[in-house]
């Protein structure tokens, strides 16, 4: 009988990767789903009900966002387009995307859009313009950096403005950066309706130059002019989660930063996206890759790094070298960031400073029955404590100050926690040098999060644009799955207020720098630049 169970457990975990992400995902149930209206409409319809019903039921703050009027009309409309019998897997995504971009969010996102060909060239966007950074050998090369002023005699800003209802982002230069690989998609831009036909397509450049590209199939064996772009000696990115070097006669220390996401993260996160019958499992299956020395992936895709798996132990030891070869400087790279834990963001703050006077966010609790289906340990500790403070339970669909979360002097709780597993001990290695945070377009979700915790407290200068996350705002990530087509998306189901609220909803770096095509294709970093210009300038 043992041998029998032992080996039921292995066969169980041989294929427990796919069992947790198509079976093992906490989901939504939505009462729509038993009404005659849902039961009458086809699959593609049924999807849209659902995703509708969820957003409804989760997202705080929706009417100052999306207002239900206008909702109402967008989904009555695609409703409606989704009857035709032409309609397939593709275009009921773009529906799906153009819905979901109205939100105007990050976290509130599908995934699933095919494309099955494209242009032979990049384009780069810089400074609210568009640059050809790259093309196929076959085209002229003098033409790579030139701006591109209209794609098939449609300006520029016209299409990336259509192009900006297909995609999930927060501020004009996340949606422009999340335009990038849309652009140079034939099938994706005529289902878009930029162009009419996908064989071709004609650029129109500065000087009055223009050319005629070719679609090709993607996957097919084509040269570009720049097979690789040149990279930056000291920034060059790091497949590391995370990755410090120092550089003592330069008097800094380089971290680079790309992912929120570590063992004990992967561990813990467990049970907030996971049924709880799947977590013992899910468990033993993250132990027995770690064993193996292969790297799972989390709900988003972040992989472990197998050889530095906990990032409180890789931050004790390179925070000791820094300290220990007196360097003065450190400039943190979360450019590359795309988020994960934020109380991993919290363990790198705790060695960066020993003040007690930092300001958190202010956490919002909004009562949901998203929160209250998925969340229901932290939802039924929040209405409880409500109900004792005020002796009435909250109002559902309304968005409360979240006492529980919130306080100035809580912000280390669970990095002083004993018993928490991301405990860090109060006599850690504290940094007390200049701290200069690297960001852009791509920090994300807790990273972006984090610049903003570290701008608002004075604690380090940030050189870089806007990120990709504001500071203020609805975000966290809630997954989800389409009942039908079975697509995977997010929709945020928690709100933020900067530590700063003054300083708007918008994160402004201190110093706004943006690499040039130039600087792109030639490797040169003016973000790393400009940090190495504040160093070295006198006291």
């Amino acid at each position: 009988m043992k041998l029998l169970l032992i080996t039921g457990i292995l066969i169980f975990l041989s294929s427990c990767s796919k069992l947790i992400l198509n079976q093992g995902m906490k989901n939504y149930h939505s009462e729509i789903e038993k009404t005659q209206y849902y039961k009458s409409a086809n699959d593609y319809q049924k999807d849209l009900l659902f995703l509708n019903d969820l957003t409804e039921n989760s997202f705080p703050k929706i009417e100052s966002t999306f207002p239900g009027q206008e909702r109402k009309q967008v989904v009555d409309s695609i409703y409606t387009l989704l009857s035709h019998p032409s309609v397939d897997d593709n275009r009921f995504n773009g529906y799906l995307r153009y819905y979901l971009s109205q939100y105007h969010n990050q976290h509130t996102r599908i995934s699933g859009l095919v494309s099955e060909n494209l242009f032979p060239y990049a384009l780069y966007p810089y400074q609210g313009n568009w640059y050809l950074s790259n093309m196929g050998s076959t085209y002229d090369s003098t033409l790579i950096e030139k701006k591109v002023l209209y794609i098939n005699e449609q300006a520029i800003e016209n299409v990336e403005d259509n192009l900006f209802n297909y995609v999930f982002a927060e501020n004009e230069i996340t949606k422009r950066n999340s335009i990038n690989e849309l652009i140079r998609r034939p099938d994706i831009l005529k289902q878009f309706g930029i162009i009419d036909q996908m064989d071709s397509i004609k650029l129109t450049l500065e000087n009055d130059s223009s050319i005629w590209v070719k679609s090709v199939v993607s996957g097919e064996n084509f040269n570009f002019h720049l097979e690789n772009y040149e990279e930056h000696p000291v920034t060059k990115y790091s497949d590391k989660n995370y990755d410090m070097q120092f550089y003592p006669q330069e008097d800094f220390a380089y971290f680079q930063f790309n992912r929120c996401f570590d063992l004990i993260d992967a561990r813990e996160t467990m049970p907030v996206y996971l049924k709880p019958w799947v977590v013992p499992f899910a468990k033993m299956y993250l132990n027995r890759l770690v064993k193996k020395k292969k790297s799972p992936e989390n709900a988003v895709g972040f992989k472990l790094d197998t050889d530095r798996p906990v990032f409180k132990d890789y931050l004790e030891q390179s925070f000791d070298s820094l300290n220990g070869l007196g360097l003065n400087h450190l400039i943190i790279d979360l450019r590359n960031n795309g988020g994960g834990s934020s109380l991993m963001c919290l363990q790198l703050l705790y060695h960066l400073t020993d003040r007690e006077d930092l300001q958190d966010f202010a956490k919002s609790f909004y009562v949901s029955e998203v929160n209250k289906q998925l969340n229901p340990v932290e939802f039924e500790n929040f209405v409880e404590s409500y109900k004792l403070k005020y002796d009435k339970a909250p109002t559902f669909g309304k968005l409360y100050p979240n006492g529980l979360f919130n306080g100035d002097s809580l912000i280390f709780e669970e990095i002083e926690n004993k018993k928490s597993p991301y405990y860090i001990p109060k006599d850690r290695t504290v940094f007390d040098g200049e701290i200069i945070v690297l960001a852009n377009f791509r920090t994300g979700s807790a990273a972006a999060l984090f610049t903003a915790l570290l701008q608002d407290n004075n604690i380090a200068r940030v050189v870089g644009t806007t990120v990709g996350n504001n500071p203020t705002g609805a975000t966290t990530y809630q997954p989800f799955k389409l009942p039908e087509s079975k697509l995977k998306g997010s929709v945020a189901s928690g709100y933020v207020t900067r530590p700063q609220p003054s300083k708007g909803k918008i994160l402004k770096p201190d110093y706004w720098i943006e690499n040039s095509p130039s600087d792109h294709i030639k490797g040169r970093d003016r973000y790393f630049e400009k940090a190495l210009e504040l160093i070295n300038q006198p006291e």
